[in-house]
């Protein structure tokens, strides 16, 4: 294993292995089935958009990249998450038929803004290659995106089914990225590891991770906020 002065792949693993986002009690919840269809309904709307934005992230970090072979794996990245150039299976419209599913139409979907915590994850992500470079974003899209994909959204899946029936077509936005998000790990795994040269840049790369793992755990405490103000709306 390739060491820069204690800092490897496996050490930036660690970061979201140990991460407090698993102990987060909305997955807690999630993982025992205890989500309720209007918390569900919330948290749809919410990764609708930052899966909506992950476009634009993957296009940020490419736009700062100027290695041409990083450039190819980014680009192949976003061409999975755009259905290779198939408008009905971009990675935002199989979320739309989870969305609508849920009652939640395209139009309310659109103009529904998202929580202050879920833009502030979105602009974490959009800021990382201008604040620490395309490898430490990269990094962050690998070890906190990519690379816990097959986790969270396992769980997250057990809360969505826990919570009321659904077929198995509408839940394919999940089925996909927790067959397909792995690869993408690896693929940018192994563009990061033969392309950190100092200490620094590796210092970086641990710094984005875990403002990007940090993000999402207030992401999640904006869908409880979001989803108790709903629920003593619907219960006034």
């Amino acid at each position: 294993m390739r060491t820069i002065t204690g800092y490897s792949m496996d050490s930036f693993k660690r970061i979201t292995e140990h991460h407090p986002l698993w102990k987060h009690s909305f997955l807690e919840r999630s993982r025992a089935g205890e989500l309720t269809l209007l918390e569900v309904r919330v948290l749809a709307v919410q990764m609708y958009k930052f899966s909506q934005a992950f476009n634009r992230i993957l296009a940020s970090i490419m736009a700062c990249c100027p290695d041409e072979g990083a450039q190819m794996v980014i680009l192949e990245n976003l061409m999975d998450e755009m259905g290779q150039g198939n408008l009905a299976h971009t990675h935002p419209e199989l979320f739309r038929r989870f969305t609508r599913t849920l009652g939640i139409d395209d139009g309310t979907l659109m103009i529904t803004p998202p929580e202050p915590e879920t833009q502030a994850m979105i602009d974490t992500y959009l800021s990382l290659p201008h604040r620490y470079g395309y490898l430490a974003a990269l990094g962050a899209v690998c070890f906190a995106s990519e690379g816990i994909v097959n986790s969270l959204y396992t769980q997250i899946r057990q809360g969505i089914v826990g919570s009321s029936p659904f077929s198995q077509e509408a839940l394919i936005f999940f089925e996909v990225h927790i067959d397909l998000d792995d690869d993408h790990a690896a693929h940018l795994e192994a563009l990061i590891k033969p392309r950190l040269k100092t200490v620094e840049e590796s210092i970086y790369v641990h710094r984005a991770i875990k403002k990007a793992m940090d993000a999402r755990v207030q992401f999640f405490n904006g869908v409880q906020r979001a989803s108790a103000a709903v629920s003593h709306l619907c219960a006034a």
